[in-house]
């Protein structure tokens, strides 16, 4: 089912690039748990929690607001059983600022019956895999 897991967050990044915000919230169960965009939801500095597709949606539009030329990359996927470990490059232009900004993060999604039950955010791929362990 690992494999399953890494397509189907593949498909949501794959997505996400062409502007298709619907589709990829419908890859979120109801109860999603996912962290908050404030802080770029990066974990111990998240605003709080989102929840469903809903939730997704309001976090994307949240960083959009914040910046001009926001994109999130996908550099990386990591099969972690149950859930799966994103690379990803976060880049943008702070919209009041003015400043470029530019970080890699790790994504950690977790999927159960073919949708996803909640995502976070770690500085590294070391931090996201230890914190999937912890949720075996």
């Amino acid at each position: 089912m690992s494999q399953a897991n890494v397509e189907l967050v593949r498909g949501g990044y794959e997505m996400y690039e062409r502007g298709q915000l619907e589709e990829v919230a419908a890859l979120f169960s109801f109860d999603a748990h996912l962290a908050d965009a404030g802080g770029l939801g990066i974990a111990g500095t998240a605003a709080g929690r989102r929840v469903g597709p809903a939730g997704f949606l309001q976090a994307t539009a949240d960083a959009r607001e914040a910046f001009d030329d926001y994109t999130v990359e996908a550099e990386d996927f990591i099969d972690a059983g149950d859930s799966v470990v994103v690379i990803a490059r976060i880049s943008g232009r702070g919209r009041e600022s003015g400043l470029e900004m530019e970080m890699r993060v790790a994504h950690l999604w977790t999927v159960r019956d073919g949708k996803v039950v909640s995502g976070d955010v770690y500085r590294t791929a070391d931090e996201a895999l230890e914190a999937a362990r912890r949720q075996e």
